[in-house]
């Protein structure tokens, strides 16, 4: 017989206010591994400042991401989600994804040139290497990853400590504490939002104007679905905020975290550099880059698997329904843990061991549930194409520059332990050695 979601065990170690949040932000794999051993697949989890979700750790809460009984709502209490397609469900949701998914799919970033632009900055960035004796490789991949996105969107590359600084700032509104004081996460994540706002509105403006429908920004601002309707101007504001942050952050962390394992294991970085000098050259298409550069696209996808940005995706029921044997009633917060799924030892042998091959063993295209990192259902990232380009391209171009010069990369110790929140990142100033 059913039981009510409310009835469900709670995650014990809450703190005052903060919740769960301390150790999770240190140690969510220790954290919920330990409450699904001592609880069960089922449990309620304090994030914090009133946030608690029923969370469904086995597969079954993976298609909570279908939203037949849930939306999406609640992601609008976060400043960093605005009206984007993220907090939207339903024909508002399909609208926006319908105007928008042209330009992501391989042939819209065809048309953008989104290869060239990439191989562009890789060449420039990965060139200031030479010589050196260490790298700070989380900031140089997010330099890398920063650029890249906005030359997409066609910011100019003078502008772009202006942009860092203010996404930084920007950043805050994943923390969801609503307290609006100076220096709050709030009102940081608000002063960031004003100051980016402007220069999309200009950047918009201007795809409009010169009539641009080949660039990112230029087909959204034109696209249109199948019934002919496009995006307002907000929406269009909150969408490109977004794909910046998405398009930066999270791929960044895993470029950096494949360049640790990298360094790491010897025969991992021989096989990278076989295959990356076999190229003729630097390939720029993401249908080519799956055909021809496997194993790097496996490096990228491991190290995604390992470290997924967002540990914990969650949705509000709009109906009752019944999931594991419990009742969910409306306006529940009920999630999966993307970061579990990614580690299921059921579905990846050794799960905590980082195993490019895994992804080359089988001649099939990954499952829904093994590209859960990118989400699922309507809200499956738009990115996806972009970030498995870009990862894998970055890979291959530093393979085959630091082979050339006669260097590999060698660790500084240990691998870095990774901090949950507000999205899964390595230490800033971490660094690897060239030698």
């Amino acid at each position: 017989m059913s039981k009510p979601a409310r009835d469900a065990p709670k995650l014990p170690g809450r703190w005052p206010i903060l919740g769960n949040i301390p150790r999770f932000s240190r140690d969510a794999v220790g954290l919920l591994r330990d409450a699904q051993n001592q609880l069960g697949p089922v449990f309620w989890i304090d994030l914090g400042f009133g946030n608690n979700a029923f969370i469904v750790m086995s597969d079954e809460g993976f298609t909570l991401l279908k939203n037949k009984d849930t939306n999406s709502s609640h992601l609008r209490e976060f400043p960093i989600l605005g009206s984007s397609m993220l907090t939207v469900d339903g024909p508002q949701h399909r609208r926006m994804r319908g105007a928008s998914s042209s330009a992501f799919t391989p042939a819209g970033l065809s048309r953008a040139s989104v290869g060239e632009l990439i191989a562009q900055t890789l060449e420039g960035r990965i060139a200031t290497w030479r010589g050196r004796d260490r790298v700070p490789i989380v900031q140089e991949a997010k330099v890398i990853a920063l650029e890249v996105i906005f030359r997409i969107m066609g910011v100019d590359v003078d502008d772009l400590p202006y942009w860092s600084r203010w996404y930084t700032e920007f950043l805050y509104g994943a923390i969801n504490i609503k307290l609006m004081f100076p220096g709050s996460p709030a009102w940081r994540a608000r002063r960031g939002r004003r100051r980016l706002e402007v220069k999309m509105l200009e950047i918009i403006a201007q795809a409009r104007a010169q009539g641009d429908r080949d660039s990112l920004v230029g087909a959204m601002a034109h696209g249109k679905d199948d019934d002919g309707a496009g995006m307002s101007e907000q929406e269009l504001i909150d969408n490109l905020l977004v794909l910046g942050l998405a398009g930066h952050e999270t791929t960044a962390s895993t470029m950096a975290w494949s360049m640790f394992h990298l360094a790491s294991s010897a025969s991992a970085w021989t096989r990278l550099v076989d295959e990356a000098q076999a190229l003729a050259e630097l390939p720029r298409d993401p249908t080519e880059m799956a055909q021809v550069a496997p194993f790097a696209l496996a490096v990228f996808r491991e190290s995604l698997r390992l470290y997924p940005p967002v540990v914990i995706d969650s949705r509000l029921a709009h109906e009752r329904f019944e999931l594991e044997g419990y009742v969910i009633e409306p306006d529940m917060v009920v999630a999966t843990s993307l970061l579990h799924l990614s580690r299921d030892p059921q579905r990846y042998p050794d799960p905590d061991d980082w195993q490019p091959q895994r992804w080359l063993d089988h001649d099939r295209k990954p499952t829904a549930l093994e590209n859960c990192q990118f989400g699922g259902g309507p809200h499956f990232c738009l990115g996806y194409h972009v970030a498995l380009l870009e990862g894998a391209m970055f890979l291959v171009h530093v393979a085959r520059t630091l082979s050339n010069w006669g260097v590999r990369p060698q660790p500084l110790g240990s691998i870095p332990k990774a901090t949950f929140l507000p999205l899964t990142q390595p230490p800033g100033k971490a660094q690897i050695r060239l030698g």
